[in-house]
């Protein structure tokens, strides 16, 4: 890449803050060409102040850029800051502008101004942005060229590609091994998802069994209301299908626990058969970037990823399958659950009504005992005191008492006694004549008690 250099500003005008450059001759060397010196022409009467003879004449471009060799003149510039005279490189690299005295003081003083200068208006600020962007476009040509020459040889380029070609070729295998061990892992997590579904029909045939056996026991829970002993045989009958209905509920819920950790692990493994697959389809690209010229290589590579993208697909497919299963099982279960809950609901009525219908036998027992203590207690009376019986009705033999295991009827289960309802209530002795009228009483005419029928 050819230098090129930048003439020394000549024409502006000196001002304090951008002090006049000046360009010096081109001096020879001395130990070698000694009359260089002399030959040099003698600098005209009409030249400008800070400027010098040979500023603008060609031969002193031309001495700066040629290849200095042993005996030839060297070119020099005067430094940017102090004006001493610079030696200049061969052609090819950038001109150096200031001097190395004081180790480079120059040039950070020149800097210094530079900034200043940076925000200074008008022409001055001007001419240090000039000269600012000469210093980035020589650093960047630099840069450009020390780039060119370490990256851009025919060895390291022919370097790189074998190494793309290398690196495209492993990425290719790899990707294949890799797709054969999702295809493999995919069609493993069929065979669980197939599992699955079986051991969550199986579930819903219990369930179903469950059901039916529950709904029998609702039959039987509707037959106990007829008889008591019945209905505490089917009682128990239906508590022992309950817990079996609940242990069998149990095991469905979890064989479901079961299944849907199962569904979990599977889900998981498809998410990381997914992963792994994008990370996979990513280095495919990477590869197909790095070796564009291995056209049979990248359409391969495609393919393989056209596969793992179907691939990725049926997975998909097959999760949406296992996710719409397990929705389907859990509704079924959410249906047990229910008919489980109506079913205890049941048993828990027969279990109430049983303990009413025991209240009231007991209650019923209670109150045939009052009443057949009160009667055996009126029957007591009217044996033990018979000149309670009027005196016109002749001769009057006692009755019989009745025997202790004679049937008595049983009140009404609201407590109302007619006995005491009747003339007994405000006449407990039997001295009224309604107690000796036999269409009211319960004796005969003859005078004898008769035995009540129940």
């Amino acid at each position: 890449m050819k230098d090129l250099k930048v003439a020394p500003l000549d024409d502006v005008a000196p001002t304090p803050a951008a002090p006049t450059k000046t360009d010096l001759p081109v001096l020879p060397d001395p130990t070698v060409h000694t009359g260089a010196v002399a030959a040099a022409p003698a600098p005209s009467t009409n030249t400008a102040p800070g400027q010098a003879s040979g500023a603008g004449t060609p031969g002193a471009d031309g001495d700066r850029g040629r290849i200095t060799r042993l005996g030839d003149p060297v070119a020099v510039w005067p430094c940017a800051g102090c004006g001493r005279p610079v030696p200049q490189p061969v052609r090819g690299v950038r001109a150096v502008r200031y001097c190395q005295d004081g180790d480079g003081a120059c040039e950070r003083s020149a800097r210094d101004a530079r900034e200043r200068g940076l925000e200074s208006p008008g022409l001055t600020g001007q001419v240090a942005w000039t000269w600012e962007m000469v210093d980035r476009l020589e650093g960047a040509a630099d840069r450009l060229a020390g780039a060119l020459m370490s990256e851009l040889s025919v060895a390291g380029v022919e370097r790189r590609i074998a190494d793309a070609r290398a690196d495209a070729a492993g990425h290719i295998a790899s990707a294949q091994r890799e797709r054969d061990a999702s295809q493999q892992q995919a069609e493993a997590a069929w065979r669980e998802a197939a599992s699955a579904r079986d051991r969550a029909d199986a579930a819903c045939e219990r369930a179903d069994a469950a059901g039916r056996d529950a709904a029998s026991a609702r039959a039987e829970a509707e037959r106990l209301t007829a008889e008591l002993d019945t209905a505490r045989r089917e009682c128990r009958d239906a508590r022992d299908d309950a817990e079996a209905a609940g242990a069998a509920r149990l095991a469905a819920e979890r064989d479901r626990d079961r299944v849907a950790a199962r569904e979990g692990e599977l889900l998981a493994s498809l998410e990381n058969a997914r992963a792994e697959l994008v990370a996979l389809h990513g280095r495919l690209s990477d590869a197909e970037t790095l070796a564009e010229g291995q056209r049979v290589e990248a359409d391969a590579a495609k393919r393989s990823a056209e596969d793992l993208r179907s691939a990725v697909r049926d997975a998909e497919a097959k999760r949406g399958q296992a996710v719409a299963d397990r929705d389907q099982f859990q509704a079924r279960a959410r249906e047990f659950e229910r008919h489980n809950w109506q079913l205890s609901r049941t048993a828990e009525e027969l279990r109430a009504a049983v303990r009413a219908l025991t209240a009231e036998r007991d209650a019923a027992r209670a109150e045939a005992d009052r009443a057949r203590s009160r009667v055996d207690a009126m029957t007591a009376i009217t044996d033990g005191r018979p000149d309670f019986a009027p005196r016109d009705a002749g001769p009057h033999r006692l009755a019989d008492r009745e025997p202790p295991t004679g049937l008595h009827p049983l009140p009404p289960l609201n407590g109302a006694d007619p006995l005491l309802t009747g003339p007994l209530r405000t006449d407990p002795l039997g001295t009224g004549p309604l107690r000796t009228d036999p269409r009211t009483h319960p004796r005969t005419g003859n005078g004898h008690h008769l035995p009540h029928a129940g």
